[in-house]
């Protein structure tokens, strides 16, 4: 099987005898099939480099081989979109959060935050695994809040409800 991607070569050498369309068999190989098929793994590593060709996991391995992180796609992609990573680390407790058009940067996480937003009741608040509201919190009418478990409104702190309040 022709390998015209990088994604499509074979961990085990000998099962490449086709690369874009050149033969590799050892038995009918032409010096100028060597030189062809080097050609055309320069360009498919072009592609990889500049993106046009990728993977759909990309994995980081520790340095004996032994655990990997990754990270994947979903299953169904509906736009391509590029992320723009911040520079450095954040800061103790901040989070990545995107402004909806791909550059990411880092922002306190949770503490009555608005994806990002603080206060402003710009988005819906989504809350898990957090026990206390402490900073003071509109939520704005179209705008959802959920809480897993039980919330409590530090003294001091405000919860503000424009609109239909559920309690499940």
């Amino acid at each position: 099987m022709s390998k015209d991607k990088l994604t499509e070569y074979d961990a085990t050498a000998t099962n490449n005898t086709d690369v874009g369309g050149v033969n590799l068999q050892e038995s009918s190989m032409l010096p100028s099939d060597v030189n062809n098929a080097i050609r055309e793994v320069m360009s498919h590593l072009k592609d990889f480099s500049a993106g046009t060709s990728g993977l759909d996991v990309l994995s980081f391995q520790d340095d004996d081989n032994s655990h990997q992180l990754k990270f994947q796609a979903p299953s169904s992609v509906t736009t391509t979109t590029t992320f723009t990573l911040p520079d450095g680390d954040g800061s103790n407790g901040q989070a990545i959060v995107t402004n909806g058009s791909g550059t990411l940067s880092f922002s306190n996480a949770g503490g009555g935050s608005f994806l990002g937003e603080s206060g402003g009741g710009l988005g819906d608040i989504i809350r898990v695994h957090e026990n206390e509201l402490n900073t003071s919190v509109t939520v704005a009418t179209n705008t959802n809040g959920l809480c897993a478990g039980v919330l409590t409104v530090a003294s001091g702190a405000t919860l503000t409800i424009n609109g239909t309040l559920v309690i499940v």
